[in-house]
């Protein structure tokens, strides 16, 4: 029965018009994606298609998905359409489930068609890309530096960054260990330098500086000068040779001239497996999108199954705004809240919250975390911030987001049966 009335939704759904032109709406805005104005950057393009599809046209089709969740058993209440399933002995939870599976085979098909379409317009600029921008469009597993060590001089250290001076008086090691068999010689690996550079002359140049990639286990490694500036991030290919029987590296970096200066964290430079599964880390993020999707076409039926049309949409509306909002909510109750531990890195013109914010701040911390605690966090459906930087999306997340979908949403439709059994249509 639940099948039967899946269907139904579905072919209902599908034959409004409001599906018809957000599919269409969203396939003109992907279209024009590519010639929106950017930044000098090459992959600026690339990026801005990403943006578009991930927020602008998930947008439309959210707004879509709750006009038809949280409108649809109001509807057929009003119509008395719904009278004819509710004469046959068919349960509640079986009416709902139906209804959310209907709905969420609609979100799957314009998650599909629309999402099929921008790969296509991806690959478009992709093939303009030069070779060092072509890693957004790659699938890259990404690991962190287990330690940061300072050999030679350590100029100064400032807020948490260590300085070296160039001329070969300090040099700064990253250590990388824990790459198992991926660092088997045979699995492409770069490097990214995201450094600070400073330069005693005062001029907007670029910085040379050494890098050098050594395995510490065979000391087999290989230096390389290139040119650095200030929050342009670097890739340096590693040759697989040096990765040979080992799951360990270290990348040094100094600068060559002594009037040069590099500022390093243990952030500062990132390894990368570069693997050629763009399509498939694309699918993922999709996946995860479609999750979304779910989450709100649950919410929509339960507040379909006792408010009407209006009232059901609105709700929805708030219940979706709210789970966005509220992270910057809590991140500014925490601001407020520690604002004194950072006063020693907190330039001296920026004053601290007034007596009001924090009494404020006071009065909805309580508020905020019983809202947090029911109200879904759609953040943790935030799959852009892994494809703009390339990244692979771990499936520890692809896991997270649907075991989190499907604990909101089991709820949902326990709440929502019993709501609509104690509606009395009869």
């Amino acid at each position: 029965m639940i099948l039967t009335i899946a269907k139904h939704t579905f072919r209902e759904a599908i034959r409004k018009k409001i599906v018809h032109l957000l599919i269409g709406l969203g396939i003109i805005i992907i279209a024009i994606s590519p010639y929106i104005p950017t930044t000098d950057e090459p992959d600026a393009k690339v990026k801005m298609i990403f943006v578009v599809f991930f927020q602008v046209v998930a947008l439309l089709c959210t707004i879509g998905i709750i006009l038809l969740s949280a409108s649809s058993l109001p509807n057929e209440i009003e119509d008395k359409t719904i009278y004819g399933i509710l004469s046959k002995p068919v349960s509640r939870l079986k009416i709902v489930a139906g209804k959310i599976a209907g709905f969420s085979a609609l979100s799957a098909l314009m998650v599909a068609v629309l999402g099929l379409f921008n790969i296509a317009v991806i690959h478009q600029a992709a093939l303009r890309l030069p070779q060092d921008y072509s890693g957004i469009v790659k699938a890259r597993s990404e690991f962190w530096a287990s330690q940061l060590s300072i050999q030679g001089d350590l100029h100064h250290s400032r807020q948490g960054i260590k300085w070296i001076e160039g001329g070969s008086t300090g040099v700064a090691v990253w250590h990388f260990s824990g790459l198992g068999n991926k660092g088997n010689g045979r699995l492409p690996f770069e490097a990214e330098l995201a450094l600070k550079i400073e330069n005693s002359r005062g001029l907007d140049e670029a910085v040379p500086l050494t890098v050098r990639i050594e395995n510490p286990v065979t000391g087999l490694s290989k230096e390389q000068t290139v040119s650095a500036r200030e929050d342009v991030p670097l890739t340096v290919k590693i040759d697989p040779q040096i990765l040979q029987k080992s799951d360990a590296v270290n990348v040094s970096v100094f600068p060559i001239d002594k009037a040069h200066y590099v500022g390093a964290t243990q952030g500062n430079v990132k390894l990368y497996l570069v693997q050629e599964r763009f399509a498939f880390n694309y699918a993922k993020a999709l996946a995860i999108t479609f999750l979304k999707f779910v989450l709100i076409v649950a919410i929509g039926v339960m507040g379909s199954t006792y408010l009407s049309a209006p009232v059901s949409i609105a709700a929805t509306f708030v219940v979706f705004l709210c789970g966005h909002v509220l992270d910057f909510a809590k991140d500014f109750s925490l601001l407020i809240q520690h604002s004194h531990a950072h006063e020693e890195v907190i330039p001296g013109d920026v004053e601290r919250p007034h007596a009001f914010l924090v009494f404020l701040d006071y009065l909805v911390r309580k508020p905020l975390e019983w809202l947090s605690a029911v109200l879904p966090d759609f953040k943790k459906f935030d799959s852009l911030k892994f494809l703009l930087k390339g990244i692979d999306i771990p499936w520890e997340t692809v896991g997270l987001s649907f075991g989190y979908t499907a604990l909101y949403a089991g709820v949902c439709l326990v709440i929502s049966s019993l709501l609509l059994k104690k509606r009395e249509f009869f």
